[in-house]
């Protein structure tokens, strides 16, 4: 049975936001990899949040858990309740 138009519409909508969702995902990743690359090289909470538009406090509060290791060059999160 073929879809009818709002039916076409409905599906393209949805899959349009899987996408966007996933674009999403993968920038929040490649942002999180930039940032503790910064931080790791030394960058002051200042210059993160200036690069990336907020305060440095809001810098700190949101990336302060993100740790880079340059050998396998890999960024992760450390549990806050582990420090």
């Amino acid at each position: 049975m073929a879809m009818n138009r709002t039916e076409r519409l409905r599906a393209d909508a949805l899959a349009a936001a899987v996408a966007a969702s996933a674009d999403l995902a993968a920038a929040r990743a490649a942002l999180d990899a930039a940032v503790a690359r910064a931080m790791h090289w030394e960058a002051s909470w200042s210059e993160v949040g200036e690069a990336v538009g907020i305060t440095r406090q809001a810098a700190h509060r949101r990336f302060r858990h993100l740790r880079w290791d340059p050998v396998s060059r890999t960024a992760w999160s450390e549990d806050p309740s582990d420090a």
